[in-house]
């Protein structure tokens, strides 16, 4: 058994995820890097496997990073790893514990804030056999104070996995449903320190990179430097021209991408002037995707939840995208806000639709743990999952029923519209059939024949998929069943190979 007094260990929701916090940890470790281990699960792991790997190095410290996504199984960890070696110390950090006000789940000291530098701290004492308090504050140190952790990212992981960056932490909005809103203070990493660790990155084979900043559009000068940076590196063709990537949507694995590169950052939609609209215009389409958090198009709402929406503002700027660059929008709504209706939602819905993005998110209102969000709770009768992922069931303007229908909407509008398998067919959904003219509630119709039809909301094979469309066409919109056939035969070439055709549209050629 070899001996490795620190683990750093996370569970990862799936294995294209990476997770960039374990390793900002690992590369600020000094002294101690030779003494520590990384060590990334899923989820879906067989716990006593992951026991078993962890405690195979017989550590004296396992450090766990807990999140929405996994602090279930990462609580049944702990309470494993203590029963079977009890004299282990556990630490604990991460965004879903970032405001606890005591260690949880067992463990034995909760680093609070960001742990870069107080971690090793904390490791050193323990190995000394000194005390160390249950709760550490690792406060919001200087970014240029920290080792930057890309070097960490494993060759498998440039070639199988999402490569997640940042350029800054913090927001200076104040949203109420985001954590980010009670840390008002913006601070950037130093470009002259950050691209040469991006350029060995490129060197190394890495094509995909994942901003997590929270609004990389805030500093123009910055982001367009950025934008820069990627444009003079991006892989061309021997006549100079700069290669498209083979998918535009979302950030798949490398081998997916081809050699093109494939940039993601989250904007806000009222900040794009004349430079960063000519800055995006120079790539190629698809290989930039822009994550633009609308969350709601009405300004009451907005104004209750301390967001700032200005429609005119978005409008404006998606137009100008959408006209000027090749950039791939997915553009975020939030349903179950506080005081919003169905009604409401869809109004917003209708008119972001409108507006022609690639792709709407439609996300379901989350109470994250210290999310200042909850001082409506008692006013608007909400009332949230108490488990992760604490999504909200019901309000007073819209009952547990109808939300449940509303999740089930959401999940069928990433799979049927935000794929892009569908485009032809579905606008033929939102166009047509008995409920107005209001493309969200057309599709709220086909969300609850597909439910009706199927009793399932995910694990639908595409074959099953493209039946199910045909079906609705011809039964539901009284489409001839040639016409519609044709539709999605049109539909599936222009993403797919003629020999894997759908049997049900075979008879459509």
């Amino acid at each position: 058994m070899n001996d490795t007094p620190i683990i750093i260990a996370v569970l990862n929701a799936r294995y294209s995820h990476t997770a960039l916090g374990v390793r900002y940890l690992l590369a600020n470790m000094g002294a101690l890097r030779p003494q520590t281990l990384l060590k990334e699960f899923l989820i879906q792991d067989d716990l006593l496997r992951v026991a078993e790997e962890i405690l195979s190095d017989n550590p004296k410290i396992v450090a766990l990073s807990v999140s929405i996504w996994n602090v279930a199984p990462t609580a049944r960890l702990i309470a494993l790893l203590k029963h079977i070696k009890s004299e282990i110390r556990i630490i604990i950090g991460g965004p879903e514990v970032r405001w606890a006000e005591k260690p949880l789940y067992g463990a034995d000291v909760l680093v609070r804030g960001e742990g870069e530098l107080v971690f090793p701290e904390i490791c050193e004492k323990l190995l000394n056999g000194e005390g160390v308090p249950a709760i550490v504050d690792g406060g919001l140190p200087e970014l240029d104070s920290l080792v930057l952790p890309y070097d960490e990212y494993s060759d498998d992981d440039l070639k199988q996995r999402i490569i997640y960056v940042e350029s800054s932490r913090g927001c200076p909005f104040s949203c109420e449903f985001c954590l980010s809103s009670r840390e008002k203070k913006v601070r950037s990493f130093n470009l002259d320190r950050l691209l040469p660790a991006f350029d060995r990155l490129i060197s190394r084979g890495c094509r995909g990179f994942k901003f997590i900043d929270r609004t990389f559009n805030l500093d123009i000068e910055s982001c367009t430097r950025i934008l820069d940076f990627f444009y003079q590196r991006w892989p061309r063709e021997d006549s100079g021209a700069l290669i498209f990537p083979k998918a535009t949507r979302q950030v798949a694995l490398g081998a997916e991408r081809g050699e093109s590169f494939f940039l993601h950052f989250e904007v806000v939609p009222d900040r794009f002037d004349e430079r960063l609209l000519k800055s995006l215009s120079r790539f190629p389409a698809g290989g930039v995707q822009l994550e633009m958090g609308v969350q709601t198009l009405n300004p009451e709402i907005g104004s209750l939840i301390s967001r700032k929406v200005d429609p005119d503002a978005t409008a404006r700027n998606l137009k100008l995208i959408r006209g000027r660059t090749g950039a791939h929008v997915h553009a975020d709504l939030i349903i179950g806000l506080p005081g919003e209706d169905e009604k409401g939602f869809a109004e917003s819905f209708d008119s972001l639709r409108s507006m022609h993005p690639d792709e709407i998110q439609i996300g379901i209102l989350k109470l994250l743990p210290g999310a200042p969000i909850a001082r409506h709770i008692e006013e608007y009768k909400l009332v949230f999952n108490p488990q992760p992922p604490y999504d909200i069931l019901s309000s007073n303007v819209i009952s547990f029923p109808r939300m449940q229908q509303l999740k089930r909407l959401a999940k069928y509008y990433d799979i049927f519209a935000n794929s892009g398998k569908f485009t032809s067919a579905m606008e033929l959904v939102m166009g047509g059939g008995e409920c107005g003219s209001s493309p969200f509630f057309r599709f709220d119709n086909f969300s609850s024949w597909l439910y009706s039809t199927t009793a399932q909301d995910h694990g639908i094979s595409q074959q099953r998929q493209y039946t199910l469309v045909l079906d609705f066409l011809i039964s539901r919109l009284d489409m001839a069943p040639e016409d519609a056939g044709k539709t999605l035969v049109g539909d599936f070439l222009r993403l797919g190979i003629e020999r894997y055709l759908p049997e049900c549209l075979r008879p459509c050629l």
